[in-house]
């Protein structure tokens, strides 16, 4: 990390209060105020006797399922802050990364008979071999940490605005598909429901230029699931400007990357476009970066404050929306992979006493799986 940034993060707090439990999302500029009030609502709602879950939801859609499909909507709210500060760390590490780099090519342009050439420097270790991957790591970071971030917000809305389908696996994609088939206003619950779809395409065209969001999930996509697409960069003049003893400016040179224009291509398609067709986006890969962060960011917050409206409104008529069994649609899950470790039995754990964050009792009493209550569970429906 960049001395300035770990400068920043390692401002103390005043010894004579506790540390605000926002403070270090912060200091790295991801204050998400509504969210915040949204993962706090949403907690709020558990019950810790039955019936279980989020109490307001009883009798649907079963006692059971609603525990489930309550602890993950809780889980997903948390996970979109997680997300979102690995990517302001991975940010962070991304501007560290390509400024060691790119330092080492500051001479690599030199005028030969009056043309530019390129004398790339020779590694001089694997430490240096490296350093185009720790870009690509800490790049890749922010995209599948922005992604996750989105599929997990795609959760909350799942869970808020009672979506007929699937909470566990999650995706942004298949909540919109399911926000989209909502038409008219057969009750005022869909009407609610159709009112938040409208504004949550309202707040993705606001939070960044057209298509932004396509592509950072294609990104995402390709990072993970497909091969790696060629990379393209160039050499730009760094600034600023030197002079040398003679008044003659001297050539310094600083690194910069492009990211494809459609990562959801293959190198083969958008090459056999070219040159009609830009195979990078025209920006300095950093910019885009950041943008993503920012918009990312901006759609999250809009969509809190409408998700706050939404919850607040199932609370006050509890009747006008149920929660639908589909969100769980196999009831509790008891499979498994059968993978037991590499050494099982080499370090067991089997501890006498637990200590856990009260966010994770109350999650556990609203689970009923705390000693007294949990064989109530052959019982739920």
């Amino acid at each position: 990390m960049r001395p300035i940034d770990l400068a920043r993060l390692n401002e103390p707090y005043p010894e004579d209060s506790d540390p605000p439990v926002t403070g270090a999302m912060a200091a790295l500029g991801m204050n998400l105020t509504y969210w915040t009030k949204l993962e706090t609502g949403i907690l709020a709602d558990f019950e810790e006797q039955p019936p279980y879950g989020i109490g307001w939801w009883a009798p649907g859609p079963g006692t059971s399922r609603r525990i489930l499909i309550a602890d993950q909507l809780y889980c997903c709210a948390t996970s979109v802050a997680g997300n979102m500060t690995e990517a302001a760390l991975h940010w962070l590490e991304f501007l560290d990364a390509s400024e060691r780099d790119s330092a080492r090519f500051v001479d690599a342009v030199k005028i030969e008979n009056g043309q530019p050439t390129i004398d790339a420097p020779r590694d001089r270790s694997p430490f240096e071999q490296l350093g185009p991957e720790f870009i690509r790591i800490h790049q890749s970071g922010i995209i599948r940490a922005l992604a996750s971030a989105l599929d997990c917000l795609a959760g909350v809305i799942i869970g808020v605005a009672a979506l007929p389908t699937g909470i566990l696996r999650a995706d942004f994609a298949r909540a919109r598909t399911s926000l989209n088939r909502i038409t008219g206003a057969a009750s005022q619950g869909v009407g609610m429901q159709a009112q938040f779809a409208a504004r949550l395409e309202a707040n993705i065209v606001a939070a960044g230029p057209l298509g932004w969001l396509d592509w950072t999930l294609d990104f995402r996509n390709m990072l993970v699931h497909r091969g790696r697409r060629l990379e393209y960069g160039q050499f730009v003049p760094r600034k600023p400007d030197l002079y040398g003893a003679d008044g003659r400016p001297v050539l310094r040179a600083r690194c910069v990357t492009h990211l494809p224009r459609d990562p959801g291509r293959s190198d083969v398609e958008v090459l056999l476009d070219a040159p009609s067709w830009t195979l990078v986006l025209a920006e300095e890969g950093e910019r885009t970066l950041k943008g993503l962060i920012d918009s990312t960011k901006a759609l999250i917050e809009t969509t809190a404050k409408d998700l706050l409206d939404l919850w607040q409104w199932r609370r006050n008529h509890p009747g006008s929306l149920s929660q639908p069994t589909e969100q769980w649609p196999n009831g509790r899950s008891t499979q498994s992979t059968g993978f037991n470790g590499y050494a099982p039995g080499t370090l067991e754990f089997a501890p006498g006493m637990v200590i856990v964050h009260p966010v994770a009792a109350r999650r556990f009493s609203s689970a009923a799986l705390d000693d007294p209550a949990r064989p109530q569970w052959e019982t739920f429906d």
